[in-house]
């Protein structure tokens, strides 16, 4: 019986020791579990933050495909790579390590702007548009440029755009009999020489008043003929004038200026960005004894059908469409806009 009772114990004892290294075995795996779940938690949030800081980016600068090598983020390194799968579309993948430990993301995006769709350099909104010029020596170019001003790499719009097909007709006559013989070879674009077509509907009273409600700058309406400069590339203004403007000292700026009336620029002018310019029966002029230059787009009109836009263009002015431009402004001022409609982790 003492023989059976020591046999009892000492099995009992083996069970309790197998067990007591079998649950230190356990304990031990688990805290390797544990430890290598963390380390892929770990390794994904740097991920998560390459992700974001190009995104970050990709607000500020659309045009942006640098991407990072090894940036140190958060005790690891990320690598972002960006490309372009469609227009406006990007791809961007990212690698998060830290530890040695490495997690992958994909991600892909629509890149948007508080903006409708650019189709040309010169945008008229109206039923009756009037195009006249007094001289030959200006330039409606809707092919694309740099910042710089040198040709670009993307796709050229319009040099002037209207709103219906009936208005395409009657600018493209303008143009051609224009009084002092025809001006069509100083409007190109898309669409060649005289350059002139219709575009999608775009709502300019609810684009005037967004931007107008975003105004950084208000010059009171009238006639300036001093040096200024309102803006530059890193740092855009949104000028806005509630009434009739006319420029015609040396004047620089990069934004978007807003005005609630007449336009006239005759003086030494550079504008990098957007001119959007509304009233009832607008007259934009631009050139005079001047050189005005704008690089972006301008957008003028009235969605008053019983209206006329007038559009009057003499001396040397020149109007360049610049997506760079555009998307570098936007970006900067904080406008732009991403909407990721794929992800991968």
């Amino acid at each position: 019986m003492g023989q059976q009772a020591l046999i009892i114990v000492a099995l009992s004892s083996l069970l309790v020791g197998v067990s007591v290294l079998g649950f230190m075995g356990a304990w031990d795996y688990s805290n390797e579990t544990t430890a290598s779940l963390f380390e892929r938690e770990q390794a994904l949030n740097v991920t998560r933050s390459g992700i974001n800081l190009a995104i970050s980016k990709l607000r500020q600068q659309k045009t942006w495909r640098t991407g990072y090598s090894n940036f140190p983020v958060v005790g690891g390194t990320v690598s972002v790579r960006i490309i372009d799968i469609g227009l406006d579309t990007v791809r961007i993948t990212a690698v998060g390590t830290i530890n040695g430990v490495s997690h992958n993301s994909v991600l892909e995006a629509k890149l948007s702007s508080i903006f409708p769709t650019v189709e040309s350099a010169l945008t008229v909104f109206g039923d009756s548009v009037e195009v006249t010029s007094d001289g030959k020596a200006f330039l409606i170019d809707g092919h694309d440029h740099n910042l710089d001003g040198s040709p670009g790499i993307y796709p050229a719009v319009e040099g002037i755009g209207v709103q219906t097909d009936e208005s395409v007709a009657d600018v493209k006559k303008q143009l051609d009999s224009a009084s002092g013989g025809s001006i069509a070879s100083r409007v190109i674009g898309a669409s060649g020489v005289g350059s002139v077509g219709s575009f999608s509907s775009s709502n300019l009273t609810q684009l005037h008043q967004f931007y107008r409600d975003r105004r950084t700058i208000t010059i009171p309406a009238g006639t300036y003929s001093n040096n200024a400069v309102y803006g530059t590339i890193s740092q855009p203004e949104i000028v806005y004038v509630p009434g009739n403007l006319s420029w015609s000292g040396t004047i620089s700026g990069a934004g978007i200026l807003v005005v609630d009336g007449q336009l006239i620029m005759k003086g030494k002018i550079e504008w990098k960005g957007i001119i959007l310019a509304m009233s009832g029966d607008v007259i934009l002029s631009l050139g005079g004894t001047g050189t005005p230059a704008i690089l972006g787009t301008v957008w003028v009109g009235n969605t008053d059908p019983t209206k006329v836009t007038h559009v009057n263009v003499t001396g040397n002015p020149s109007v360049a469409y610049s997506y760079t431009t555009l998307m570098t402004v936007l970006g900067n001022l904080g406008l732009l806009g991403v909407e990721v409609f794929k992800y991968w982790e």
